[in-house]
């Protein structure tokens, strides 16, 4: 018998879906009543039921508040909300997936035991998975002695230097590859810190242990030669006689990666090594399966991957990643989301169409253009660790990853926020983009083909508004900012004889030097060569 509680302020519609409903036959028992989620509540905290039928509008706590707190305290309790025509789609939008079924007022029987006998179908199911999960959990246990294990992860690691202890060990746990040619497989859940986010170490480690025993036994039924282990290092490693064909080797692993699907909804890749002729070698058929395990990169996730191709796939140099700051800068805080996605497309591409070994450049790029936009995004007040953090990230979290599609989609989420961001800043505060004017000019006042027009470009603006802007904020006019600001920079310059009269000019955005003098003379009073003989006592 499943457990209820009937919840609804109505005291004649409790008593009527209490006593008008043959529970027994359905399968269910009602343990109380409550006109409010209050006593709800109290109800729930002394005997915690399968399933709250509850109503929407009711005194003191109502049925959307009485939803939230199961959701967080009693989230394996089944709802189900029974409400009037009127409040049907206030509770639609207003409850998010946690419903599991809802009833309309006036209620027929044959709704009642259609929504029941469908909720109790859903918890039979979950009771056999349950039942399911701790049998397997129990044989796992037995099944896999924790020694052998170790033994296991020490030999692949190069932990062992006796042979004849190796061998002594691999008799007393019966693993018959002594003989054999064998070949090393690395396994691991694709994506494992993202898909096991919230779990405890507990599921976790039944998780790994679900694919080691799902190995061995495929092997197993196969007549495979070969044993599965959990590793320390949370891989699945599985050392095989190597007599069997290629073919017949990724078949098996492809019946594996089935079967955990099917059964946990998680994809699994594999790189295999070469052929290993001694088993007192065996750690550096390790070191290649890891690194075509490494591969899966280039090919997505649920790959298999021989370590013998990827020599035909790697080049004899490193690819040489790059992208070009300035259009990172550019396309992040200047331009359209299309913009931006085109930009990472293209800088993810040059992975894409190389295939080469190095796949740890990837996550290197990935840091280098995070750091590159935390630097250029404080000048907006924004600092990128606070917008990671909301999302429970770091600047690392690329490394959870395995595949460059799951990769370039993670950079372009927090690219596309930031860009979003920095939109709404300047349409909601004027004063940044005066200040992302000045900022631009600071660094750049030496270019001599600074406009209005090309500053109204970078803060996405019309000119004339930038100018109006600018005019208002400073009290200037934008040319005689510019002109000030080489001016003053100028002076700097002219205290030092060695320096040309025409490179100062140049040196401050004037490639003619006697419209530098104008305008010098024009702001300060003297010309520059007066205003020299001013800084330093002498003749420049």
């Amino acid at each position: 018998m499943y457990k209820v509680i009937i919840v609804d302020d109505e005291i004649l519609i409790r008593e009527g879906i209490v006593h008008g409903v043959p529970w027994d036959e359905l399968g269910f028992e009602i343990i109380g009543q409550a006109k409010n989620g209050v006593e709800a509540v109290e109800l729930i905290r002394e005997d915690v039921p399968d399933i709250v039928l509850t109503d929407i509008r009711m005194p003191k706590m109502d049925g959307i508040e009485l939803i939230e707190y199961l959701k967080a305290n009693y989230p394996q309790v089944k709802i189900i909300i029974i409400s009037g025509y009127s409040d049907v789609e206030y509770f639609k939008s207003a409850i998010n997936n946690r419903v599991s079924e809802y009833l309309l007022k006036p209620t027929e029987y044959n709704e009642f035991e259609k929504v029941f006998k469908h909720m109790k179908a859903a918890l039979d199911e979950e009771r056999a998975k349950e039942a399911e999960y701790n049998k397997l959990k129990k044989h796992l246990i037995e099944s896999l002695p924790f020694m052998k294990e170790k033994f296991l992860d020490r030999l692949v690691k190069g932990y062992y230097t006796d042979t004849e202890q190796v061998k002594e060990k691999l008799k007393f746990y019966e693993i018959n590859l002594i003989q054999d040619e064998v070949a090393v497989i690395v396994m691991e859940v694709d994506n494992f810190y993202v898909v096991t986010s919230g779990f405890s170490e507990e599921i976790k480690e039944l998780l790994r242990l679900s694919v080691v025993l799902t190995s061995n036994n495929v092997f197993r039924d196969r007549q495979l030669q070969g044993t599965f282990f959990s590793s320390s290092s949370d891989e699945i490693i599985g050392i095989i006689s190597n007599k069997a064909h290629p073919k017949i080797i990724i078949s098996a692993i492809e019946e594996i990666q089935k079967k955990i699907y099917d059964y946990k909804m998680i994809t699994i890749s594999a790189g295999i090594s070469g052929k290993c002729p001694d088993i007192m070698h065996i750690q550096l058929y390790y070191e290649q399966a890891t690194q075509a395990l490494k591969q899966k990169v280039f090919f997505g996730n649920q790959s298999i991957v021989f370590f013998s191709d990827i020599n035909v796939m790697e080049t004899p140099d490193a690819l040489p990643y790059s992208f070009d700051s300035s259009k990172l800068i550019n396309a992040v805080f200047y331009e359209e989301e299309q913009k931006l996605i085109s930009f990472l497309d293209d800088v993810f591409n040059q992975f894409e169409r190389k295939m080469v070994k190095k796949y740890d450049n990837i996550d290197r790029l990935c840091i280098e253009m995070l750091f590159i936009l935390a630097r250029h995004a404080v000048q907006y007040n924004i600092q990128l660790e606070d917008i990671l953090e909301a999302r429970g990230e770091t600047y690392f979290y690329s490394y959870n990853y395995d595949s460059l599609s799951t990769k370039k989609k993670w950079m372009l989420s927090v690219l596309t926020e930031l860009n979003h961001m920095i939109k709404q800043i300047r349409n909601d505060n004027a004063s940044i983009i005066i200040r992302v004017v000045k900022n631009y000019l600071d660094e750049n006042f030496s270019n001599n083909s600074i406009s209005l027009e090309l500053v109204a470009d970078i803060v996405n603006k019309n000119p004339a508004y930038v100018s109006c802007l600018f005019k208002n904020k400073t009290g200037v006019n934008f040319s005689e900012y510019v002109a000030k600001l080489r001016v003053n920079k100028a002076k700097e310059h002219l205290g030092d004889v060695r320096v040309k009269m025409y490179e100062i000019s140049s040196m401050v955005g004037y490639a003619d030097a006697s419209h530098f003098t104008k305008i010098f003379k024009k702001y300060t009073g003297v010309l520059p060569s007066e205003y020299r003989k001013t800084a330093v006592g002498h003749e420049g």
